[in-house]
């Protein structure tokens, strides 16, 4: 019997998405995806004349390799841990907050509005009363991209991006209106902040008590998503939104918690940034951190910690990659090495949830027997 043109033409293998990725290839995989995006990276740097092993060595020392180049890494770890905690608490209900550089400007935006108007209160009130706007403000940010999400399931992906651009004009717009310093020409910043209004830093390190903010924020949502009846509670909508309606779990008010949550998060990085660099609000201060914490948080997997650790090893490439233009090689050539090794990064970590699967070969189907049986 001659089997159907289709059967025939199927491929002896087939993709089949792991329900578990084995902790050895975990680990394996992110490694050799690195040392890949390092060698097409080095025929980058071969192609524009330029020395890959100073090139390397200059990334190395800048951001793991020496203790000032981990100092500014974890400098840049700290908005990057809650950029990435504020994508991974949304994606729990499978939502894609995309808005954390509007959050991030938001966050900012109202702790200054804070410390601009309370310039008299003590320093550690001040600070508490500007990380609470700035959560607060992000939060209701977020509660924008919320509502229509809850209510008719209007995609958060596309308000939220669209809000990013809302609040980094208006971002732009009161540090060169109202809130501009006018002792200071060519550039836009804003009036200084308090002198009260400044984290302190660690020793002479330069990395503030952010730190330790954004870690035991960190334990914090690890325990409320993993260690609570809330946090399962996330897991099943995320799941099963059928299931969770049938349980009476309240989807819609756990979609608007979760996406303030989030904005929250995000809101924290801003006040962060806002304390912490310039003493100001100034063009740039997100630093496109928003967008690095979606990858963060994708090649985390959704889970906290290792989203500390991946945030961690972000801000040393990120740290890296800007080291190289001191070595004299061009931001662009400096930026592509970053994009390679970041691609091989991703390309690694989906490729790692796919195993090859042989087909079976197909059976013929069984002839009908013969009515009455066989003479």
């Amino acid at each position: 019997m001659t089997l159907p043109r289709e059967a025939r033409r199927r491929a002896p293998v087939r993709f089949e998405r792991r329900s578990q990725m084995p902790w050895a290839m975990r680990l394996i995989v992110p490694v050799l995806a690195i040392v890949g995006g390092l060698g097409v990276g080095a025929v980058i740097l071969l192609i524009g004349n330029h020395s890959v092993s100073g090139a390397y060595q200059a990334m190395w020392q800048a951001s793991f390799g020496s203790s000032s180049g981990f100092d500014q890494t974890l400098v840049q770890a700290i908005p990057l841990v809650l950029t990435g905690l504020a994508v991974t608490v949304a994606l729990r209900l499978h939502i894609w907050n995309i808005g954390g550089e509007g959050q991030m400007a938001l966050g900012a935006i109202a702790a200054a509005f804070v410390a601009f108007h309370l310039q008299h209160a003590s320093g550690p009130l001040l600070l508490l009363l500007m990380f609470a706007a700035g959560a607060a403000g992000a939060a209701a940010w977020a509660l924008i991209a919320a509502i229509p999400r809850a209510l008719v399931g209007l995609n958060e992906i596309i308000t939220t991006l669209f809000l990013n651009y809302i609040g980094l004009l208006l971002l732009s717009g009161l540090i060169n209106g109202p809130w501009k310093d006018p002792t200071v020409v060519g550039f836009a910043y804003s009036k200084p902040l308090p002198n009260q209004a400044s984290l302190p830093t660690l020793g002479s390190s330069g990395v503030s008590i952010g730190l330790y903010i954004s870690l035991g924020i960190a334990l914090v949502i690890w325990w409320l998503l993993d260690r609570t009846r809330y946090g399962f509670s996330l897991r099943i909508v995320g799941g099963n939104v059928r299931a969770a309606e049938y349980l009476r779990l309240g989807v819609r008010r756990r979609i608007v918690l979760v996406l303030m949550l989030s904005g929250a998060l995000a809101g924290l990085a801003g006040v962060i940034e806002a304390t912490t660099q310039s003493g100001r609000l100034q063009e740039g201060l997100t630093n496109n951190y928003g967008y690095v914490g979606i990858l963060v948080a994708f090649l985390a997997r959704r889970q906290v910690i290792p989203t500390v650790i991946v945030a961690l090893l972000f801000a040393g490439l990120l740290n890296g990659g800007d080291a190289l233009q001191a070595t004299g090689i061009p931001s662009s050539i400096a930026q592509i090495v970053q994009a390679i090794i970041i691609i091989f990064v991703l390309a690694g970590e989906a490729g790692g949830s796919y195993r090859l699967v042989r087909r079976g070969r197909p059976r013929e189907p069984a002839l009908a027997p013969v009515a009455g049986g066989s003479q």
